[in-house]
């Protein structure tokens, strides 16, 4: 279908007060028409037939050829034009894949510096809901749940009467973003592979476990969170699709709630200290429209 994505610059741009569209038939006929969608499959287009208005289809299969804004004159009044809106208004979206943290590594002994290296990747998995109210733009939530551990063994921990300890030291960290998103959609000439864009605000939560030797804590909190990606999905079939990601969450803790299993205390940090939860993910996945 060459004649596609012109058929769209030239809808969008120069379309003349009363022109119309020329559809050329497998058979040779000419139709005097104005054609309201071009899909990959069907054309659809409104045309006059014995002073009765008809909206109706050809397979693209059917057609020879077609020209936009080949009559001067129309035989068809403008308001009598039914424009179709073909698309999928709906979509459902999981993803999964790499995670990183992008803070920098400050305040830490030289000894563990490797150890909190390591813990800036991980890996997550998000689901997606947007309802597009036109073919471009639509409104969604997000859940995206990301996860970074490490452990290291035969760590020494020295106690204030003096005794000594070897263990294990490990972190269990889950940052999750819940939130709503306004998305952005570009699909090809063929309707069939787009890209999509989104951005959003919501609730972003931190949870570390920590295991230091025979000691556990947990430190909590949750904060503003910031949502932007960029993406582009291929179409496999009428209604799935397979698709990749780049997403940038960013936000920062100023309080933990500290628990050691006997109690919690609340731990405010200086400004230069903040806890920043901002990452960087990757994926892959597949999605429903519909």
């Amino acid at each position: 279908m060459k004649h596609i994505f012109t058929f769209i610059i030239l809808a969008l741009f120069v379309t003349p007060l009363g022109a119309q569209d020329l559809i050329v038939t497998g058979e040779g006929d000419s139709l005097n028409c104005k054609i309201t969608k071009v899909k990959t499959d069907n054309i659809y287009f409104t045309f006059k037939y014995k002073d009765e208005i008809r909206n109706t289809l050809l397979p693209v299969s059917q057609v020879k050829d077609y020209k936009i804004n080949y009559y001067a004159t129309a035989e068809v009044p403008t308001e009598q034009i039914k424009y179709r809106e073909i698309y999928p208004h709906f979509r459902f979206a999981l993803n999964g894949g790499w995670s990183y943290r992008t803070a920098k590594i400050v305040d830490i002994q030289p000894d563990f510096k490797e150890y909190a290296r390591d813990l800036k990747s991980g890996f997550h998995y998000n689901m997606d809901m947007f309802y597009y109210f036109t073919e471009m733009f639509g409104v969604g939530l997000k859940y995206n749940n990301a996860l970074f551990s490490n452990e290291i063994n035969n760590v020494q921990v020295t106690y204030d009467d003096g005794s000594t300890k070897y263990g294990k030291m490990s972190d269990n960290i889950q940052i999750n973003f819940i939130g709503a998103l306004f998305s952005g959609r570009f699909f090809n000439a063929k309707k069939k592979n787009c890209w999509l864009t989104d951005i959003g605000l919501g609730y972003l939560g931190y949870k570390d476990k920590i295991t230091l030797v025979s000691d556990t804590q947990t430190l909590k909190g949750n904060t503003l969170g910031f949502y932007v990606s960029v993406g582009y999905d291929i179409g496999i079939s009428k209604n799935f699709a397979l698709g990749f990601q780049l997403s940038v969450v960013t936000g920062s803790l100023n309080q933990f709630k500290l628990t050691d299993g006997n109690r919690t205390e609340t731990i405010k940090l200086e400004k230069d200290k903040y806890e920043n939860l901002s990452r960087i993910d990757l994926s892959i996945g597949l999605r429903f429209n519909k």
